[in-house]
């Protein structure tokens, strides 16, 4: 069933750039050291039945997080790519831990659509569902999603899951 708020990757022209640069992006990512990945601001600290946001890590890589800056410092390529993305408002690197399960949400910036670039995909039940859309990541292949929708996320796969997020204006 077709969702107003998933939206075709090849209809935005930064999406190859991203896409050309995954592997150096990736590489980036991997060398970050493990304080470059505090809780996510938005994780919830509980778990219930149905979500556990626990696992949920996020680099901050633009926007007005304090490490947005130095962090972005060590990821050169990173910069590069998202330097392509017009209207940029935030980006950063979210990684989902295995059994990491985000409670049901919509974004609250108006206005924009987010881009996620697959980095890290583990084997197993892992992906994102919009407006009653399930949408799996592909590594290197972008998925762009309004978030202002209300949508979920999920890993129960056997590793982390990490995408860069890029959150940019709505054309």
């Amino acid at each position: 069933m077709p969702s107003a708020a998933v939206f075709d990757p090849r209809a935005f022209p930064f999406v190859p750039t991203l896409q050309a640069a995954w592997r150096n992006v990736r590489a980036e990512m991997l060398a970050l050291p493990p304080t470059c990945f505090p809780d996510a601001p938005d994780a919830l600290s509980v778990a219930t039945a149905d979500y556990d946001e626990r696992g949920w890590t996020y680099c901050p890589l633009v926007g007005d997080a304090p490490a947005a800056a130095a962090n972005r410092a060590r990821c050169p390529a990173t910069a590069a790519a998202l330097a392509a993305v017009p209207g940029l408002v935030n980006a950063g690197f979210s990684r989902f831990a295995p059994g990491t399960r985000l409670d049901r949400h919509a974004g609250e910036l108006r206005g924009v659509l987010r881009c996620h670039l697959p980095l890290a995909v583990p084997a197993g039940d892992l992906g994102l569902e919009v407006d009653g859309v399930v949408l799996r990541w592909r590594q290197g292949e972008c998925l762009v999603f309004d978030d202002t929708v209300a949508h979920t996320a999920w890993n129960l796969g056997d590793g982390d899951r990490t995408v860069l997020l890029a959150t940019f204006a709505r054309p």
